[in-house]
């Protein structure tokens, strides 16, 4: 293999690549790329074996050749480089990079140790805006639980309908829902699993992308076609919580308040919150919410925030970490907490939001003290 490349173009492919490559695994291949010279073009391609991504980009190639190379070290010489150009070549096990009076050489692994990657589903695809399908991710993925083994709550559900698009989050404490309208048809199938690393690299797909994302579905695999980049994820057969009797639409008091004060607030208040917990207080009276740290491990703070609420004086405690994840994923002026009593959930949503955002909401239980 002998190439010139772009070094900006080849960045962008490296950068969307990195979310797939495995940085701690106990198979050393799954660290690296594959690369594949042919025609006019570099081919690339990572997987850790639930998720695969492939992209390719132009190049001036003088011998064709495919070979691996480690992911991150090879991301992180590409961005360093001194000029805008690279030539790259594959000689005895190990990888040359030239670019400029720069040169290295990078070591390899064979790529028939390689895993065998799927191979995307025939067909085009269902076709779906991706800045819409962007933002229901923001504003649900958050809401998607880190800890491992907790399959049903590892992964966000996308709802897929003749005229909507649904994304729906839960690590069992919360639970987040988004919800946009959509002209694409009938859709290939009506709901699936997208685990957290998906949700991430369809965020990166392409960050200022006009063209639509096409979504197909195969025997074993989704993928998520952009130009000339696929991302393929593994069908997960996991169950999805039952979301819809948490999907409370009914508590009769309701508190609208300023995102950005209460925010701020949440945030100086929350400095003092216990370490486990993170509990803060909410004291909802008269046209005003008071914000108050739970536990004295650190000290103790307080403040007050105006606020519409005209309904009896409530209290309630809650995560203030999960209050901050939704006041950072919606961007309208003001925010509308709705409530039934100190044990029920509270219900969030954004208020005075433009049709073509959809709508949301946001269930969190409080912290039994």
């Amino acid at each position: 293999m002998d190439v010139t490349l772009n070094r900006t173009v080849l960045l962008d492919e490296l950068q969307l690549i990195q979310g797939v490559v495995e940085r701690r695994t106990t198979i050393p291949i799954l660290s690296n790329i594959l690369l594949t010279a042919e025609g006019d073009r570099l081919h690339l391609a990572a997987t850790d074996l639930d998720v695969t991504v492939y992209s390719e980009c132009s190049a001036v190639v003088r011998r064709e050749g495919r070979t691996t190379v480690q992911g991150k070290v090879f991301f992180d010489l590409v961005r360093s480089l001194p000029t805008d150009t690279l030539d790259l070549s594959f000689e005895e096990s190990r990888v040359e990079v030239r670019s400029g009076t720069f040169s290295s050489q990078l070591a390899s692994l064979d790529p028939a140790d390689f895993p065998t990657l799927p191979e995307a589903p025939d067909g085009q695809g269902f076709a779906v805006d991706l800045p819409t399908l962007r933002r229901l991710i923001d504003r649900s993925a958050f809401a998607v639980s880190s800890e491992e083994g907790h399959f049903q709550y590892n992964a966000a559900l996308l709802l897929l309908s003749a005229k909507a698009l649904e994304m729906v989050a839960t690590d069992g404490h919360r639970l987040a829902w988004a919800k946009a309208a959509h002209t694409a048809g009938k859709p290939p199938f009506d709901q699936q699993l997208l685990p957290r690393k998906v949700l991430n690299q369809i965020r990166h797909l392409a960050a200022d992308a006009e063209a639509p994302l096409y979504i197909a579905r195969g025997e074993n695999h989704l993928a998520f076609r952009l130009g000339q980049r696929v991302l393929l994820s593994r069908v997960l057969e996991a169950r999805f919580p039952q979301y819809e009797r948490v999907l409370v639409r009914d508590n009769p008091h309701r508190a609208r308040i300023n995102r950005q004060e209460f925010t701020a607030s949440l945030r100086r208040v929350a400095l003092l919150a216990s370490e486990r917990t993170h509990g803060v207080q909410l004291q909802f009276d008269h046209d005003s919410l008071g914000l108050a740290s739970v536990g004295f491990d650190l000290g103790q703070a307080a403040e007050v925030v105006p606020c519409s609420y005209s309904a009896p004086p409530l209290k309630a405690f809650v995560n203030a970490s999960y209050l901050l994840d939704f006041l950072g994923a919606v961007d309208t002026e003001e925010i509308e907490m709705q409530l039934r009593d100190a044990d029920g959930p509270i219900v969030m949503t954004a208020v005075g939001e433009d049709a073509s955002a959809g709508e949301c909401l946001y269930v969190i239980m409080p912290i039994r003290l």
